[in-house]
């Protein structure tokens, strides 16, 4: 196997009881999904496609506007724990039930591998640079090993298993994805196990299934023996007596069961004609993987030998995470996420295309967090197409949110439920916590601004990405109201997903989310400055909205500049009738300093000691794998390295499997994140991306801070084709020997302000099409399309 700095090796096959896909060797195309798990006697390939889910409900959404009036009159009355509810028993009440979907394993391939004197020398791993994954291992002398990718070019899983003799005997077969621990296909899946036919014509395999939609799904798959024979056995087709064996699979699903048997005979034939060359095929789809893998690049200086993840985890758990771990996680990172999604497929939801069971907590696009910190990464990471892919998905759903704000609050606009799936767009998780949150279309709003930013796609803005900002401003003018001395009056609010600590329940008694209906949360009052901010400045630049800035501004004149707790942190309420509570996971009212850029060094910098004092106040024990990825993010805004690389090291202490899953907490529990029985969110892996990047280079659209929370971890390092809002840069450094270089190049006419590394003597310019003059401890930038600064 090959083991370089792009490659992630394991000395152990999965080894999660009952759950071996949550170690598996994952590989995806960003619409088809592999994860490779088992051992070198039984393997099974988990597939899954990005549009295919179950397992949904979606119930025509009662009106309640009324309701909701009625809510808000008990709010005026301070009748708070009961207003939360209102809402929520209504529609109990009228028997709602939507449910959202969850994502249904396509089928396992599934091999059974003769042995010969048993196994020796096993490793697996991910070529993260390819996104190969696979083994190798020797048995009788003979070198043996089993590779997968999931081609991009051809849209199909790629498979060859290899032996240095002829001596490979196998039994393949396919079948529905059976999860040995858990057997929630006999309570979730009887829709499958009922509808699943297989079979078998050399050198085919066949498996299809009825959705419980009714649609059909199905995967084939082609076995070509190489040197050897076939033959069809009851438990599947068996290869004899071969060197070399390669297996091409195709997907489909959502078909017209009518049409199934056309579909099939069709992917056979795409199947027959593809040459059964298998490096020809992986060097096609690496031209293209490798396009997004190196789309931006870092390097951390490390120049040793490469260790084993299992190796580097123990290194973690002692303490601080070695470089090694550290580079190899934003590799990772990125590798999942162009694997799991791509500019046309559904947004990465929180198991990727790797998702291996048939009811999985919060398997869903959950967007009061999770979804926004899985993209966060793309503006600085060169990753901005993918971007397309959420855009799309919330776009197309428009008419739904318009019907859920006319049915739920009697207004205009878009109301965008936290959790959705892509066959459940109406309001669902029937609680307070989740129901009574109105800011999901707001914060999304950000991602659509910043895209905008980057890009300056007039055309995508007008197309794409205004009919959904004025959706979203159209809420907040109904929805906001104002106090009699023109303060605003912004309720219910909630911040998710915390309870004011004078509502919380004697300590006795547990209960999750008991009261978080309040008024003027943090996050909800920067959410709509935010967006009517960013509004304002597109009406101005367009020449759009006369009849509509003039309520905007009064709606951001009417916030007030945040308040400051008697601890000496910014309110998680600005209404002072709701305590503080500090043992909470999220950390919503950071929001001005992050993800938000309201509050930085060139903007009410005098704010950030209560921002970060709100921060120091988290309690450790009460936080998951995402929220130690955001807090670490929050850190580098306030330019301290060594707490935003403490959170880093926290979550490797914690929330990582073998493979660099991430988990929503710790298993074990230990002292750090909270304890329950931990479902993969692998927004925190992208999250831990997008938190080294801020480390690394902090962006603004007037503000470009160059190396501004380095920790002593990462004092030597590299960064290629980073993006900030008008460019791009690379820098490389070594502060140990106060040695920095950097060269920024303009993709359009820009000024900004720039701050660059403390520490180093003295810096010198060359320009090209700009100029650059200090301002204070800040430097001046102006630059022409083209334009080149190289910094010494």
């Amino acid at each position: 196997m090959r083991i370089d700095k792009d490659t992630l090796f394991m000395r152990y096959p999965s080894a999660w009881w009952h759950d071996l896909w949550r170690e598996g060797l994952p590989s995806g195309n960003g619409t088809i999904g592999a994860c490779v798990y088992g051992g070198v006697k039984e393997e099974t390939t988990m597939i899954l496609h990005h549009d295919l889910w179950h397992g949904g409900r979606e119930d025509e959404l009662p009106d309640v506007s009324d309701v909701f009036r009625r809510q808000r009159e008990m709010m005026d009355r301070e009748e708070f724990p009961t207003a939360s509810w209102e809402v929520v028993n209504e529609l109990k009440r009228k028997n709602y039930n939507t449910r959202l979907e969850s994502p249904l394993p396509a089928a396992d391939l599934l091999m059974q591998i003769q042995p010969d004197k048993g196994f020796e020398h096993y490793i697996r791993g991910i070529h993260m640079d390819t996104g190969e994954v696979g083994c190798e291992w020797l048995d009788g002398g003979s070198a043996r090993s089993s590779y997968l990718f999931v081609s991009r070019t051809r849209d199909m899983i790629v498979k060859r298993i290899t032996s240095a003799n002829d001596d490979l005997n196998i039994i393949f077969s396919l079948d529905m994805h059976i999860n040995e621990g858990s057997h929630k296909e006999e309570k979730y899946a009887g829709h499958v196990m009922e509808s699943k036919k297989i079979s078998m014509t050399q050198p085919f395999l066949i498996y299809t299934a009825q959705n419980d939609d009714g649609t059909s799904y199905g995967v084939v798959a082609r076995i070509l023996p190489g040197n050897g024979e076939l033959e069809t056995t009851p438990a599947g087709i068996r290869v004899k007596k071969s060197n070399e064996i390669l297996v091409l699979i195709k997907v489909f699903v959502k078909e017209n069961p009518e049409h199934e048997q056309e579909t099939v005979d069709r992917l056979k034939k795409e199947l027959s004609s593809v040459a059964a060359d298998y490096g020809t095929l992986l060097n096609e789809h690496e031209k293209e993987h490798g396009k997004w893998y190196n789309s931006a690049q870092l390097s951390l200086g490390y120049e040793g030998e490469y260790h084993c993840n299992e190796d580097l985890l123990a290194s973690a758990y002692s303490g601080k995470q070695p470089v090694e771990l550290i580079e190899k996680l934003w590799k990772y990172g990125r590798y999942l996420f162009i694997s799991g999604t791509s500019e046309q497929s559904n947004p990465f939801p929180l198991y990727g295309l790797w998702a291996g069971d048939y009811r999985l907590t919060w398997s869903h696009n959950m967007a009061n967090e999770n979804m926004q910190m899985i993209y966060w990464h793309t503006y600085v990471g060169n990753l901005l197409p993918f971007q397309k892919g959420m855009y799309q998905y919330f776009s197309d759903r428009i008419p739904a949110y318009q019907n859920n704000v006319r049915k739920q609050f009697g207004m205009r606009g878009i109301y965008i439920p936290a959790g959705t799936t892509p066959g459940v767009s109406a309001p669902n998780q029937i609680v307070p916590v989740i129901m009574n949150w109105v800011g999901a279309a707001g914060w999304l709003a950000q991602h659509y601004y910043r895209y905008y930013q980057y890009t300056r796609d007039e055309q995508y803005l007008k197309d794409k990405l205004l009919p959904f900002l004025e959706e979203v401003a159209s809420f907040y003018e109904d929805f906001v109201e104002f106090y009699p001395d023109g303060r605003i009056h912004f309720y219910p609010s909630v911040s998710p997903e915390n309870t004011p600590q004078n509502f919380m329940p004697p300590e006795h008694i547990q209960m999750a989310h008991p009261m978080p209906t309040t008024v003027n949360s943090t996050i909800d009052l920067a959410i709509v400055r935010e967006v009517l901010t960013s509004l304002c400045e597109i009406a101005k630049e367009q020449k759009l909205y006369d009849d509509r800035v003039d309520l905007w501004k009064k709606i951001i004149a009417a916030i007030p500049e945040y308040k400051i707790s008697a601890d000496g942190g910014i309110r998680e309420w600005q209404d002072e009738r709701f305590e503080e509570r500090y043992a909470h996971r999220h950390l919503s009212h950071i929001y001005p300093v992050f993800p938000g850029y309201e509050v930085n060094k060139l903007h009410k910098a005098h704010l950030l000691p209560a921002f970060r004092r709100a921060v120091d106040l988290r309690e450790i024990d009460a936080q998951t794998g995402w929220s130690m990825a955001h807090m670490s993010a929050i850190y580098a805004r306030f330019e301290d390295g060594e707490a935003a690389m403490q959170c880093l090291n926290n979550m490797a202490k914690s929330v990582l499997t073998n493979n660099f899953f991430t988990l929503h907490n710790d298993w074990r529990k230990m002292n750090i994140s909270l304890c329950m029985d931990p479902p993969v969110q692998l927004d925190a892996v992208m999250g831990y991306v997008n938190a080294l990047q801020e480390m690394i280079l902090y962006v603004s659209e007037d503000l470009v801070k160059l190396l501004p929370a380095l920790s002593a971890s990462i004092q030597k390092g590299s960064v290629r084709d980073f993006r900030y809002v008008n460019g791009c840069i690379d820098m490389t450094w070594d502060m140990e020997k106060r040695s920095f270089t950097a060269a920024l190049r303009a993709v359009r006419r820009h000024k900004m302000y720039i701050q660059l590394p403390a520490g180093i003597d003295e810096y010198k310019f060359t320009c090209e099409n700009c100029s650059i003059f200090q301002e204070g401890e800040l430097y001046k930038l102006e630059m022409e399309r083209n334009g080149k600064l190289w910094i010494m």
